[in-house]
């Protein structure tokens, strides 16, 4: 019998079936090594998870460099599903910090497996990355120093109002103010701390953002008589994490340990310890605890 190879000509410069043959098997090849999430942790006993440091209650870094808060907590709990998953004795964190653009785009490009922090559920979002379950339901707000004489988004007319650029909060209220004619000047900033910042320095006139990580900011700052949260919701936001996309298996490990986390009522004391103990989830929220608390 001949050899495979010469069972075929060569007609011009045109490769050969054979060769054209070669290079599929060897594409197949390729594209079963390339493997999902879960597995490239199991062979590397790592994962990166990017987080929000200037995001508390939610989301931050404490003073010895740790991240922290609600969503980090519930990030640490499906770590260690991941890793229960896998079958490993231990499994390496590595956290990279950024605003949410930063994250999306971490996640997306595969420099991180998951991200945690206030990112809100989007379709626009989920043709970078896929989404866990909820893990919280928020509006947004807007933070002005109590001085302002600011009390309504009617007010912001001709002011400087900060938001964080590609975020839902900007897309949600652009077409707010324009509905209503309010000509306030969209300042960008990199993140809530940022705005909170400048919002001190009267740089700003007032800062747009998730109403809890507004709140973050007062209590960061230490003096709440110095500021106010207008009453304006113009958007809900129902936060999840950022996974990778079309990456079933990695998907399911994370929202099986979300749901045991809601399941066996973790979550009530992830809450209190960020919230307060005087805090209780919304009805909203508890509904969310339920629904995605399924059985195995």
């Amino acid at each position: 019998m001949r050899p495979l190879l010469r069972c075929f000509r060569r007609s011009g410069s045109r490769a050969s079936p054979a060769l054209a043959l070669l290079a599929w098997v060897a594409g197949a090849g390729d594209a079963v090594a390339d493997t999902g999430a879960l597995d490239r942790v199991g062979a590397a006993k790592s994962i990166t998870v990017a987080y929000d440091p200037n995001a508390y209650p939610l989301s931050f870094k404490d003073a010895d460099g740790t991240p922290r808060g609600y969503s980090v907590d519930l990030c640490r709990r499906i770590v260690a599903g991941v890793q229960k998953t896998l079958g490993l004795e231990a499994l390496e964190v590595a956290w990279i910090e950024g605003n949410t653009p930063r994250r999306v785009a971490a996640v997306a490009n595969g420099e991180a497996q998951i991200e945690c922090g206030t990112t809100t559920m989007t379709l626009a979002r989920q043709r970078q990355v896929d989404f866990s379950n909820v893990v919280f339901i928020e509006s947004g707000g807007i933070l002005t120093r109590a001085d302002s004489g600011i009390r309504a988004l009617e007010d912001l007319g001709g002011k400087k109002l900060g938001v964080i650029p590609e975020t839902t909060t900007e897309r949600r209220l652009r077409p707010v103010l324009e509905e209503r004619l309010i000509n306030a000047q969209l300042v960008p900033i990199r993140d809530a701390r940022d705005g909170r910042e400048q919002l001190v320095a009267g740089e700003l006139d007032a800062l747009a953002g998730d109403r809890l990580v507004l709140i973050g900011q007062v209590a960061e700052a230490g003096r709440a008589e110095d500021f106010a949260i207008l009453d304006a919701d113009f958007s809900v936001e129902p936060y999840a994490f950022s996974v990778p996309r079309n990456d079933a298996d990695f998907r399911l490990a994370v929202n099986t340990a979300l749901a045991q986390v809601y399941r066996t009522r973790e979550v009530d004391r992830i809450f209190e310890r960020w919230f307060g103990e005087d805090s209780e989830p919304t009805t909203l929220l508890e509904t969310v605890y339920f629904i995605y608390g399924f059985a195995d």
